[in-house]
Protein backbone atom coordinates (compact mmCIF):
# COMPACT_ATOMS: atom_id res chain seq x y z
CA UNK A 1 0.00 0.00 0.00
CA UNK A 2 1.27 3.34 -0.47
CA UNK A 3 1.67 6.62 1.12
CA UNK A 4 -1.29 8.97 2.16
CA UNK A 5 -1.09 11.85 -1.10
CA UNK A 6 -2.34 14.76 1.05
CA UNK A 7 -0.92 18.05 1.43
CA UNK A 8 0.03 18.53 5.17
CA UNK A 9 -1.61 21.30 5.15
CA UNK A 10 -5.13 19.82 4.60
CA UNK A 11 -7.89 20.28 7.44
CA UNK A 12 -8.00 17.58 9.99
CA UNK A 13 -11.37 15.92 10.39
CA UNK A 14 -13.82 14.55 7.89
CA UNK A 15 -16.28 11.94 7.17
CA UNK A 16 -16.31 8.58 8.17
CA UNK A 17 -15.93 6.21 10.73
CA UNK A 18 -12.46 5.62 12.70
CA UNK A 19 -11.49 1.64 13.50
CA UNK A 20 -8.90 -0.74 13.72
CA UNK A 21 -8.98 -3.71 11.35
CA UNK A 22 -9.16 -7.03 12.50
CA UNK A 23 -6.81 -9.91 11.00
CA UNK A 24 -9.12 -13.45 11.16
CA UNK A 25 -7.48 -17.05 10.52
CA UNK A 26 -9.13 -16.93 7.37
CA UNK A 27 -11.21 -15.23 4.63
CA UNK A 28 -14.91 -16.01 3.81
CA UNK A 29 -16.24 -15.10 7.47
CA UNK A 30 -18.46 -12.03 8.42
CA UNK A 31 -15.52 -11.43 10.99
CA UNK A 32 -12.99 -10.78 7.70
CA UNK A 33 -14.92 -8.17 5.84
CA UNK A 34 -12.80 -5.44 7.05
CA UNK A 35 -10.25 -7.63 5.66
CA UNK A 36 -10.92 -8.03 2.55
CA UNK A 37 -11.71 -4.59 1.84
CA UNK A 38 -8.41 -3.51 3.14
CA UNK A 39 -6.92 -5.83 0.85
CA UNK A 40 -9.02 -5.01 -2.16
CA UNK A 41 -8.13 -1.19 -1.18
CA UNK A 42 -4.24 -1.20 -0.82
CA UNK A 43 -4.57 -2.89 -4.13
CA UNK A 44 -6.22 -0.43 -5.90
CA UNK A 45 -4.17 2.48 -4.11
CA UNK A 46 -0.65 0.50 -4.92
CA UNK A 47 -1.93 -0.10 -8.87
CA UNK A 48 -2.70 3.87 -8.78
CA UNK A 49 0.32 5.03 -7.53
CA UNK A 50 3.52 2.76 -9.12
CA UNK A 51 1.60 1.38 -11.90
CA UNK A 52 1.02 -2.33 -10.67
CA UNK A 53 -0.52 -3.90 -8.44
CA UNK A 54 2.08 -6.73 -8.42
CA UNK A 55 3.00 -6.22 -5.09
CA UNK A 56 -0.41 -6.32 -3.42
CA UNK A 57 -1.48 -9.29 -0.86
CA UNK A 58 -4.54 -11.12 -1.35
CA UNK A 59 -6.94 -11.09 1.78
CA UNK A 60 -6.50 -14.98 1.96
CA UNK A 61 -2.94 -14.21 2.18
CA UNK A 62 -3.12 -11.39 4.89
CA UNK A 63 -4.94 -14.18 6.55
CA UNK A 64 -2.28 -16.65 7.08
CA UNK A 65 0.75 -14.33 6.99
CA UNK A 66 -1.28 -12.32 9.77
CA UNK A 67 -0.61 -14.75 12.88
CA UNK A 68 3.09 -14.84 12.74
CA UNK A 69 3.79 -15.10 16.18
CA UNK A 70 7.49 -13.15 15.38
CA UNK A 71 5.82 -9.84 14.39
CA UNK A 72 3.11 -7.42 15.52
CA UNK A 73 0.55 -6.44 13.03
CA UNK A 74 -1.94 -3.55 13.41
CA UNK A 75 -4.32 -1.89 10.94
CA UNK A 76 -6.64 1.34 11.26
CA UNK A 77 -9.06 1.97 8.44
CA UNK A 78 -11.76 4.66 8.19
CA UNK A 79 -14.74 4.07 6.45
CA UNK A 80 -17.64 6.27 5.10
CA UNK A 81 -20.51 3.73 5.35
CA UNK A 82 -19.47 0.43 4.04
CA UNK A 83 -16.70 1.85 1.74
CA UNK A 84 -12.83 1.71 3.53
CA UNK A 85 -11.86 5.66 1.60
CA UNK A 86 -8.64 5.28 3.83
CA UNK A 87 -5.99 3.47 5.52
CA UNK A 88 -2.68 2.67 7.53
CA UNK A 89 -0.60 -0.41 8.05
CA UNK A 90 2.19 -1.06 10.90
CA UNK A 91 4.05 -4.17 11.67
CA UNK A 92 7.49 -4.37 14.54
CA UNK A 93 9.71 -7.38 15.51
CA UNK A 94 8.07 -8.43 18.85
CA UNK A 95 10.69 -9.98 19.93
CA UNK A 96 12.62 -6.60 20.56
CA UNK A 97 11.70 -4.99 23.87
CA UNK A 98 14.01 -2.11 23.21
CA UNK A 99 11.22 0.01 21.91
CA UNK A 100 12.53 -0.40 18.50
CA UNK A 101 11.15 1.71 15.48
CA UNK A 102 7.50 0.32 14.18
CA UNK A 103 7.31 0.27 10.31
CA UNK A 104 3.77 2.02 8.94
CA UNK A 105 1.97 3.19 5.64
CA UNK A 106 -1.03 5.13 4.86
CA UNK A 107 -3.07 5.33 1.86
CA UNK A 108 -6.38 7.23 1.09
CA UNK A 109 -8.83 6.80 -1.70
CA UNK A 110 -8.32 9.51 -4.10
CA UNK A 111 -11.94 10.81 -4.13
CA UNK A 112 -11.23 11.34 -0.42
CA UNK A 113 -7.57 12.96 -0.72
CA UNK A 114 -7.23 16.61 1.52
CA UNK A 115 -10.07 15.99 3.82
CA UNK A 116 -7.45 14.90 6.47
CA UNK A 117 -8.17 11.32 6.78
CA UNK A 118 -4.64 10.41 5.90
CA UNK A 119 -3.40 11.93 9.32
CA UNK A 120 -6.25 10.13 11.17
CA UNK A 121 -5.48 6.91 10.37
CA UNK A 122 -1.58 8.07 10.71
CA UNK A 123 -2.63 9.15 14.35
CA UNK A 124 -4.39 6.10 15.38
CA UNK A 125 -1.39 3.81 14.00
CA UNK A 126 0.78 5.71 15.86
CA UNK A 127 -0.72 5.97 19.10
CA UNK A 128 -1.50 2.20 19.17
CA UNK A 129 2.08 1.81 18.74
CA UNK A 130 3.20 4.37 21.24
CA UNK A 131 0.60 2.11 23.56
CA UNK A 132 2.55 -0.81 22.89
CA UNK A 133 6.68 1.12 23.31
CA UNK A 134 6.88 1.93 20.32
CA UNK A 135 8.27 5.81 20.28
CA UNK A 136 9.84 5.95 16.94
CA UNK A 137 8.05 5.68 13.78
CA UNK A 138 9.58 4.38 10.00
CA UNK A 139 7.16 5.22 7.66
CA UNK A 140 7.19 4.01 3.96
CA UNK A 141 6.20 5.96 1.27
CA UNK A 142 6.13 4.59 -2.89
CA UNK A 143 6.44 6.96 -5.90
CA UNK A 144 7.12 6.55 -9.77
CA UNK A 145 10.36 7.31 -11.24
CA UNK A 146 8.73 9.80 -13.40
CA UNK A 147 7.14 11.46 -10.22
CA UNK A 148 6.97 15.27 -10.54
CA UNK A 149 9.66 17.88 -11.70
CA UNK A 150 11.10 21.13 -10.06
CA UNK A 151 12.66 21.10 -6.68
CA UNK A 152 14.09 17.78 -5.56
CA UNK A 153 14.84 16.20 -2.31
CA UNK A 154 17.65 13.92 -1.70
CA UNK A 155 18.51 11.58 0.82
CA UNK A 156 21.84 11.81 3.18
CA UNK A 157 23.24 8.64 0.58
CA UNK A 158 22.86 7.89 -2.51
CA UNK A 159 21.76 9.69 -5.60
CA UNK A 160 18.54 9.12 -6.15
CA UNK A 161 15.65 11.94 -4.98
CA UNK A 162 11.98 12.87 -5.04
CA UNK A 163 10.23 15.72 -6.01
CA UNK A 164 9.72 18.02 -3.08
CA UNK A 165 6.51 19.59 -3.66
CA UNK A 166 5.06 16.04 -4.27
CA UNK A 167 1.88 15.04 -1.99
CA UNK A 168 3.29 12.22 0.03
CA UNK A 169 6.44 14.05 0.60
CA UNK A 170 4.74 17.36 1.68
CA UNK A 171 2.47 14.91 4.13
CA UNK A 172 5.65 12.85 5.69
CA UNK A 173 7.50 16.43 6.18
CA UNK A 174 4.59 18.09 7.93
CA UNK A 175 4.25 15.17 10.09
CA UNK A 176 7.89 15.62 11.66
CA UNK A 177 9.52 12.35 9.15
CA UNK A 178 12.47 13.04 7.70
CA UNK A 179 14.30 11.49 4.82
CA UNK A 180 16.09 8.70 5.57
CA UNK A 181 16.66 6.29 2.58
CA UNK A 182 15.30 5.92 -1.06
CA UNK A 183 15.17 2.25 -2.53
CA UNK A 184 15.17 1.66 -6.40
CA UNK A 185 12.73 -0.48 -7.63
CA UNK A 186 13.70 -2.48 -10.68
CA UNK A 187 12.05 -5.04 -12.94
CA UNK A 188 13.62 -7.56 -14.62
CA UNK A 189 11.93 -9.51 -17.62
CA UNK A 190 12.89 -13.30 -17.63
CA UNK A 191 10.32 -14.41 -20.13
CA UNK A 192 12.46 -17.23 -22.21
CA UNK A 193 15.94 -16.29 -20.52
CA UNK A 194 16.30 -19.91 -18.96
CA UNK A 195 19.35 -21.08 -21.20
CA UNK A 196 20.46 -17.61 -21.45
CA UNK A 197 21.10 -17.81 -17.30
CA UNK A 198 22.59 -21.02 -17.20
CA UNK A 199 25.16 -20.12 -19.54
CA UNK A 200 25.52 -17.18 -17.33
CA UNK A 201 25.70 -19.24 -14.22
CA UNK A 202 28.21 -21.58 -15.75
CA UNK A 203 29.97 -18.82 -16.72
CA UNK A 204 30.19 -17.00 -13.23
CA UNK A 205 31.55 -20.82 -11.76
CA UNK A 206 34.54 -20.37 -9.78
CA UNK A 207 36.14 -23.24 -7.82
CA UNK A 208 37.16 -21.16 -4.32
CA UNK A 209 35.97 -23.60 -1.74
CA UNK A 210 32.10 -21.93 -1.72
CA UNK A 211 29.09 -23.92 -3.27
CA UNK A 212 25.64 -23.08 -3.76
CA UNK A 213 22.95 -24.97 -2.67
CA UNK A 214 19.05 -24.55 -3.84
CA UNK A 215 15.92 -25.37 -1.74
CA UNK A 216 12.34 -24.97 -2.46
CA UNK A 217 9.97 -23.47 0.52
CA UNK A 218 11.59 -26.09 3.61
CA UNK A 219 15.20 -25.20 4.27
CA UNK A 220 17.23 -28.80 4.83
CA UNK A 221 17.86 -29.46 7.91
CA UNK A 222 21.60 -29.66 7.87
CA UNK A 223 21.35 -25.47 7.00
CA UNK A 224 18.36 -24.45 9.69
CA UNK A 225 20.79 -22.92 11.95
CA UNK A 226 23.28 -21.29 9.70
CA UNK A 227 20.75 -19.92 7.48
CA UNK A 228 18.91 -18.61 10.41
CA UNK A 229 22.15 -17.11 11.80
CA UNK A 230 22.94 -15.25 8.22
CA UNK A 231 19.11 -14.13 8.50
CA UNK A 232 19.36 -12.23 11.44
CA UNK A 233 22.71 -10.49 10.14
CA UNK A 234 20.11 -9.10 7.08
CA UNK A 235 19.39 -5.70 8.75
CA UNK A 236 23.01 -5.36 10.65
CA UNK A 237 24.68 -5.70 6.94
CA UNK A 238 22.66 -4.38 4.58
CA UNK A 239 22.88 -0.57 3.74
CA UNK A 240 19.91 1.44 6.38
CA UNK A 241 20.98 4.88 5.27
CA UNK A 242 20.22 7.08 7.92
CA UNK A 243 17.09 4.88 9.13
CA UNK A 244 17.10 3.00 12.60
CA UNK A 245 15.44 -0.30 11.11
CA UNK A 246 14.74 -3.02 13.92
CA UNK A 247 17.37 -5.83 13.85
CA UNK A 248 15.49 -9.13 13.26
CA UNK A 249 16.04 -12.48 15.50
CA UNK A 250 16.49 -15.34 13.58
CA UNK A 251 16.24 -19.00 14.90
CA UNK A 252 15.82 -22.19 13.49
CA UNK A 253 11.88 -22.03 14.70
CA UNK A 254 11.19 -18.56 13.01
CA UNK A 255 12.26 -20.27 9.24
CA UNK A 256 10.53 -23.13 10.29
CA UNK A 257 7.33 -21.07 11.18
CA UNK A 258 7.88 -18.55 8.40
CA UNK A 259 7.87 -21.46 5.34
CA UNK A 260 5.03 -23.07 7.00
CA UNK A 261 2.73 -19.85 6.51
CA UNK A 262 4.08 -19.04 3.40
CA UNK A 263 3.11 -22.73 1.94
CA UNK A 264 -0.13 -22.37 3.59
CA UNK A 265 -0.67 -18.66 1.50
CA UNK A 266 0.18 -20.13 -1.71
CA UNK A 267 3.60 -18.98 -1.89
CA UNK A 268 6.50 -20.22 -2.91
CA UNK A 269 9.94 -19.51 -2.12
CA UNK A 270 13.05 -20.60 -3.99
CA UNK A 271 16.11 -20.10 -1.82
CA UNK A 272 19.94 -20.12 -3.23
CA UNK A 273 22.74 -19.98 -0.69
CA UNK A 274 26.25 -20.00 -0.63
CA UNK A 275 27.90 -22.59 1.47
CA UNK A 276 31.29 -21.90 2.93
CA UNK A 277 33.94 -24.88 3.22
CA UNK A 278 33.32 -25.15 6.96
CA UNK A 279 29.54 -25.45 6.48
CA UNK A 280 28.90 -21.50 7.30
CA UNK A 281 26.30 -19.43 5.05
CA UNK A 282 28.72 -16.85 3.09
CA UNK A 283 25.21 -15.59 1.57
CA UNK A 284 21.53 -16.21 0.58
CA UNK A 285 18.89 -15.23 -2.16
CA UNK A 286 15.53 -15.46 -2.11
CA UNK A 287 13.18 -15.42 -4.53
CA UNK A 288 8.96 -15.29 -3.26
CA UNK A 289 5.79 -16.20 -5.88
CA UNK A 290 2.50 -15.27 -5.08
CA UNK A 291 -0.50 -17.25 -6.36
CA UNK A 292 -2.32 -15.30 -8.53
CA UNK A 293 1.10 -12.77 -10.10
CA UNK A 294 2.96 -12.72 -13.18
CA UNK A 295 6.22 -12.10 -11.13
CA UNK A 296 8.55 -13.05 -8.70
CA UNK A 297 9.42 -10.60 -5.79
CA UNK A 298 13.88 -10.76 -5.04
CA UNK A 299 13.68 -11.10 -0.93
CA UNK A 300 16.64 -10.85 0.90
CA UNK A 301 20.06 -11.05 -0.62
CA UNK A 302 22.85 -10.88 1.38
CA UNK A 303 26.87 -11.52 1.25
CA UNK A 304 27.75 -11.56 5.05
CA UNK A 305 31.10 -9.47 5.20
CA UNK A 306 33.78 -11.80 5.83
CA UNK A 307 32.57 -13.71 2.18
CA UNK A 308 32.83 -10.50 0.17
CA UNK A 309 34.71 -9.63 -3.39
CA UNK A 310 34.32 -13.57 -4.35
CA UNK A 311 31.57 -12.68 -6.47
CA UNK A 312 29.22 -14.39 -4.88
CA UNK A 313 25.84 -12.14 -5.29
CA UNK A 314 25.81 -12.58 -9.21
CA UNK A 315 26.64 -16.31 -8.80
CA UNK A 316 23.52 -16.85 -6.86
CA UNK A 317 21.47 -14.42 -8.04
CA UNK A 318 22.52 -16.19 -11.77
CA UNK A 319 21.61 -19.82 -10.06
CA UNK A 320 18.16 -18.28 -8.52
CA UNK A 321 17.12 -17.14 -11.87
CA UNK A 322 17.76 -20.48 -13.72
CA UNK A 323 15.66 -22.22 -10.66
CA UNK A 324 12.59 -19.87 -11.27
CA UNK A 325 12.86 -20.52 -15.29
CA UNK A 326 12.41 -24.24 -14.37
CA UNK A 327 9.94 -24.03 -11.46
CA UNK A 328 7.65 -21.50 -12.64
CA UNK A 329 8.49 -20.82 -16.47
CA UNK A 330 5.34 -18.91 -16.38
CA UNK A 331 6.30 -16.34 -14.46
CA UNK A 332 7.70 -13.51 -16.87
CA UNK A 333 9.36 -10.47 -14.31
CA UNK A 334 11.17 -10.30 -11.07
CA UNK A 335 11.16 -7.18 -9.12
CA UNK A 336 13.52 -6.04 -6.86
CA UNK A 337 14.19 -3.25 -4.07
CA UNK A 338 17.76 -2.36 -3.55
CA UNK A 339 19.37 0.88 -1.76
CA UNK A 340 19.87 3.70 -3.57
CA UNK A 341 23.55 4.19 -1.79
CA UNK A 342 24.18 0.07 -2.38
CA UNK A 343 26.13 0.45 -5.64
CA UNK A 344 27.49 -3.22 -5.54
CA UNK A 345 24.55 -5.17 -5.60
CA UNK A 346 23.16 -2.37 -7.96
CA UNK A 347 25.82 -2.74 -10.20
CA UNK A 348 24.97 -6.62 -10.33
CA UNK A 349 20.96 -5.55 -10.86
CA UNK A 350 22.35 -3.49 -13.84
CA UNK A 351 24.35 -6.14 -15.53
CA UNK A 352 21.75 -8.90 -15.04
CA UNK A 353 19.31 -5.89 -17.14
CA UNK A 354 17.30 -5.13 -14.27
CA UNK A 355 15.58 -1.82 -15.12
CA UNK A 356 14.09 0.91 -12.40
CA UNK A 357 10.44 0.78 -12.09
CA UNK A 358 9.48 2.78 -9.38
CA UNK A 359 11.12 4.50 -5.34
CA UNK A 360 10.47 3.67 -1.92
CA UNK A 361 10.73 6.43 0.37
CA UNK A 362 11.59 5.61 4.23
CA UNK A 363 10.84 8.34 6.51
CA UNK A 364 12.15 8.16 10.13
CA UNK A 365 10.42 10.61 12.84
CA UNK A 366 11.87 10.29 16.55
Amino acid sequence: MSDAREDGAAPTGGPGVLRPIPAPDRVGIPESADLEAYADFARRIQLETVGTDEFSYSAAELAVLGGNPYLERRRFGIFDADRLVAAAAAWWERADVGGAPMITMVGVDPAHRRRGLGGRVLDAIEASARDAGRESTILISEHRTDDGTGERLHAPQGGASLPAGAPSVRFARSRGYELGQLLVASALEVDGRGAEFRRSAEQAARSDGYRLEHWRDHTPEEHLDAFAAARSQMVAEAPSGAVDFPDEHWDAARILDEEARAVDAGRTHLTVAAIAADGEVAGFTILALAPGKRGAYQDDTLVLGPHRGHGLGMRMKLANLVALTEAAPDRSVVYTWNADENGPMLAINRELGFRPHSIQATWQRG
